[in-house]
């Protein structure tokens, strides 16, 4: 749970350790996992698609080290900096197998929820999750002063399974102190059962061993080192506070660790309570890829399925090395339009709008390889192949 005072703190943490197995999933194998958004709005309180997208971003850049403000944590604490391999996708497949964006959206005449879960209950006016063995749920909503979010751990009913996050704090609005869409990433994290890392008991534990052990939280923006008081005075460094699990602003939690990423993959391990989402049919294509390949200097890569491209844009150059442009052909129109990037295996590296008809993108950071842009969603869409070099 993410508090905004301390004042909060008396609240319950729906976040407790759940047990896993001590194997975690292989760590260079990408898990990808389908999220379906609730929102939950009243009056004129509402949330764009492009702030949802932009929290999907935060959620993959976060979890896998790509934030850019990961460079300014310490050396010390920079070296045990840990990269999860998971990515998160907006389901494009419902549990009735039908189409969707990954997005509900509900209007409700409560203007406040609390973390009491009714806002998972259509009997008090909530949404109910989808599949919780193959989805992420996140209800997004308007809630009470003080609470940014809270989330169930591994294990817990499959009626009350998901993430709840502050409609304000929800996406990367870059506003306030909350606002790099971090409340999410820490509340996903307790999803993925890590806990705070003070183990919400003074001088408590984790349960991951390269975290240094702290008395309690902290707030704002601390400066390194922070020396705590008690169990934490011990530290040679001072206490992590720029670790994603504590409770610092959105601008001072940068990093989760190896051992944290150990602990979530280990979910995904047999036996894992998360597991199931492996199998998940929420993304449908092009994650579940036909035995179609390319060949690219005599790598074979996984083709993605069911391409059914249309005459609408084109992407140049291509080869790339820094930039692609897509440009939309025969005066149709592409602004507006959803995009996805997939490397060749099948893993999101980056999503958006498109804002203009003639679209530039900065692909330097990629790695060298074969990728794929998908330009719209279902029927309308296309795919187009491009070589970063």
């Amino acid at each position: 749970m993410r508090l905004f005072t301390a004042f909060f703190l008396a609240f319950i943490c729906h976040t407790v350790s759940a047990q896993t197995p001590n194997a975690s999933a292989s760590e260079d194998k990408v898990i990808t996992i389908p999220v379906v958004v609730h929102v939950l709005y009243s009056g004129s309180s509402n949330i764009s698609d492009q702030q949802i997208i932009s929290q999907i971003n935060a959620l993959n850049t976060n979890f896998n080290g790509e934030n850019p403000d990961i460079e300014k944590v310490p050396a010390v604490f920079r070296k045990v900096a840990g990269v999860s391999n998971i990515r998160f996708v907006l389901a494009k497949v419902d549990p009735s197998g039908k189409a969707t964006s990954g997005i509900t959206r509900k209007k409700s005449a409560r203007e406040m929820w609390s973390n009491d879960d009714k806002v998972k209950d259509p009997a008090f006016g909530g949404v109910a999750p989808w599949d919780a063995s193959s989805y992420l749920n996140i209800w997004v909503c308007n809630m009470i002063p003080g609470l940014l979010g809270y989330a169930s751990a591994p294990g817990s009913p499959a009626a009350k399974d998901g993430v709840v996050i502050k409609m304000s704090n929800f996406g990367a609005n870059g506003s306030g102190s909350f606002g790099l869409g971090r409340t999410a990433v820490h509340e996903v994290g307790h999803w993925l059962n890590l806990k705070h890392l003070w183990g919400d008991k003074e001088c408590g534990s984790d349960d991951v061993d390269d975290t240094p052990q702290q008395r309690t939280y902290n707030l704002g923006v601390p400066t390194f080192p922070r020396i705590g008081m008690g169990c934490s005075a011990t530290n040679p460094h001072g206490e992590m506070f720029m670790n994603f699990m504590d409770f610092t602003n959105d601008a001072a939690m940068m990093m989760f660790t190896q051992g944290q990423v150990k602990r979530m993959r280990a979910l995904f391990a047999d036996g894992g309570l998360r597991r199931s989402l492996l199998s998940s049919k929420g993304l449908g294509e092009p994650y579940f890829v036909s035995p179609a390949t390319a060949v690219s200097n005599n790598v074979v890569v996984p083709a993605p399925a069911k391409v059914e491209a249309v005459a609408s844009a084109k992407l140049f150059p291509n080869p790339a090395t820094d930039r692609i442009t897509i440009s939309a052909e025969n005066e149709q129109r592409i602004a507006g339009s959803t995009y996805s990037i997939f490397a060749a295996d099948g893993r999101v590296v980056t999503s958006g709008l498109v804002t203009s008809n003639n679209f530039t993108l900065n692909i330097s950071s990629f790695h060298r390889g074969i990728y794929f842009v998908k330009i719209g969603e279902d029927a309308g869409k296309q795919v187009i192949r491009f070589v970063k070099q």
